[in-house]
């Protein structure tokens, strides 16, 4: 009987920057400077709106503030995943249920192994503590919800298996993410009052519901599949503004509270998100070399990246819904918590999408691309 084999999927639209910046440099030489910083503009429309969401909260705190006394991060983060759910491509996951040892591999590290990496970030000298909690937070998360699937295509590694880990790790971190949490809280963050049980409900009301009911919309309605395929673009951009209000409404109500925010603070924060995503990175890396996940050389190396990328990668909008939960217990102070997962986010990405392209190199130059 012929094998089936997985086979790096390349036909992905790109959800984020790091695969559009792939575009040809023939069109865009002939791109007006008007259109040229509108494609900026577009291929970077969540970076650029979470940075602009923390300059303006900070500096205009006023509509921030009354946003979020009208719950609108709620609303925020209930879309957020309503839209991710109809994202996801069906039946593509499937295929990818035959690596096993990559899914076992991927779920371990994503959920279990390097959520450890928060304990070593609660005694980083982070000054206010509340950036070592949000940074510590983070590292509990699960995948990125597209970025990893983006890079995995942009690599022309196996994006099945991308897309099966990304699925399966964000809806298993609502069960993972508040044992872990009472673990990490109660080893130094000071905070006394956690409740992982209220966490849990509301993880499964605000995460894990909105998914499987974006998802569950593909089969329910006739045409949701097609119109979803006809607007993926514009459900993105809707899920990025999402994504960017509730930073926005957080960062807002530390401003108004008066809470110090020095570029020190910014620089430190950076630089401990840099050097958490490096460890990351580096770890599963090495750990890769050690495992083997498909006899053909090249489909091993295609899963490889995939595993690589999203074992290493940690999701922001289900880590803001979570500083949301805390917000009671952090007071304004959630704020600060929220600013290290932003600038987190954005440096894996940047991060990440110079490994790609230095992967993509050495392939093009006949070397092994994760040599």
């Amino acid at each position: 009987m012929p094998r089936h084999r997985l086979q790096p999927r390349r036909s992905l639209q790109p959800l984020a920057a790091t695969a559009a910046a792939a575009a040809s440099a023939s069109g865009s030489s002939k791109r007006t400077p008007l259109q040229a910083l509108g494609s900026f503009a577009s291929n970077n429309f969540i970076p650029l709106g979470l940075v602009l969401a923390i300059v303006c909260g900070w500096f205009f705190p006023a509509v921030g503030v009354a946003a979020a006394e009208a719950n609108a991060q709620l609303v925020a983060t209930v879309c957020i995943f309503i839209i991710s759910g109809l994202l996801l491509q069906r039946g593509e996951t499937a295929a990818a249920l035959r690596a096993t040892s990559a899914l076992a591999y991927g779920l371990l590290a994503i959920l279990a192994v390097t959520p450890l990496a928060a304990f070593g970030v609660l005694r980083l000298p982070l000054a206010p503590p509340e950036v070592a909690l949000g940074l510590a937070v983070f590292c509990c998360m699960p995948t990125t919800l597209s970025t990893g699937v983006t890079l995995t295509v942009a690599s022309s590694g196996n994006a099945a298996v991308a897309l099966l880990l990304t699925v399966a790790s964000n809806m298993l971190a609502v069960f993972t993410i508040p044992p872990l949490l009472s673990l990490v809280l109660g080893s130094g963050a000071g905070v006394a009052n956690f409740d992982a049980a209220a966490l849990f409900r509301n993880l499964v009301s605000t995460v894990l519901l909105p998914l499987l009911a974006g998802a569950s919309l593909q089969a329910v309605i006739p045409g949701a599949h097609s119109w979803k395929k006809n607007h993926r673009k514009l459900l993105s951009y809707v899920s990025a503004v999402c994504l960017c209000t509730v930073p926005f409404m957080q960062v807002s109500k530390a401003s108004a509270a008066r809470l110090p925010l020095t570029p020190a603070t910014l620089a430190m924060a950076a630089a401990a998100a840099l050097g958490v995503h490096l460890v990351l990175l580096s770890a599963n890396l090495l750990a890769t070399r050690l495992v083997r996940f498909d006899p053909d050389p090249a489909q091993h190396v295609a899963i490889c990246k995939a595993v690589v990328i999203c074992s290493s990668q940690k999701t922001l909008p289900v880590a803001v819904a979570v500083l949301t939960q805390l917000s009671g217990v952090l007071g304004a102070g959630v704020g600060f918590a929220v600013i290290p997962c932003v600038l987190a986010h954005l440096i894996q990405t940047v991060f990440d999408s110079a490994v790609v392209s230095r992967w993509n190199a050495r392939e093009a130059a006949g070397l092994p691309a994760m040599g």
